[in-house]
């Protein structure tokens, strides 16, 4: 009876690979448009801006831009958003796809002198074709004043965005 399934085994596998062979189970990789600037809106309660800039000669590099809308807890601060704020890392690009952990800071939060956000992005996504992207953005921020943190925000469900050239 062994003898059956382990022979068994073998023919299953080769079907699977007949049926879906390895070229339809992915598209072939995008390479993005070297200098090409795509910008969208994150889909958050309160849409907010976004960039990625392709690097012009390494398109597997891109600059971000990103935006927050998050609730708070703490003093100070109930809700906090911002749109077009620029990462410190880049963002690496392999086979038309992007994953990248990334943080920015911004000052003077709702105009207050000295209050500062810094953030902290989760960004996944992919190329459509060389001038579109689709992505998701998660996060957290910290607001600071004098350097203590005074608010603590979470983006409380990733948002969603198109980014395109010229959009």
């Amino acid at each position: 009876m062994p003898t059956r399934r382990t022979a068994a085994l073998p023919l299953a596998i080769a079907a699977a690979v007949v049926v879906f062979p390895a070229s339809s189970l992915g598209a072939a990789a995008i390479d993005p448009r070297p200098g090409a600037l795509l910008s969208g809106s994150i889909h958050f309660p309160r849409a907010q801006g976004m960039t990625l800039e392709i690097d012009a000669h390494d398109t597997s590099r891109a600059k971000a831009s990103v935006g927050f809308d998050g609730r708070c807890k703490g003093g100070g601060v109930g809700e906090f958003w911002a749109k077009f704020v620029p990462a410190r890392e880049s963002v690496r690009i392999r086979d038309g796809r992007f994953s990248a952990k990334l943080t920015g800071t911004t000052r003077d939060v709702g105009g207050v002198h000295g209050r500062n956000g810094t953030f902290h992005w989760r960004l996944k996504g992919r190329f459509l074709d060389r001038d579109t992207a689709t992505a998701t953005v998660a996060g957290k921020a910290e607001i600071r004043m004098g350097g203590h943190v005074v608010s603590r925000c979470k983006i409380a469900r990733a948002g969603t965005v198109r980014l395109t050239l010229g959009g």
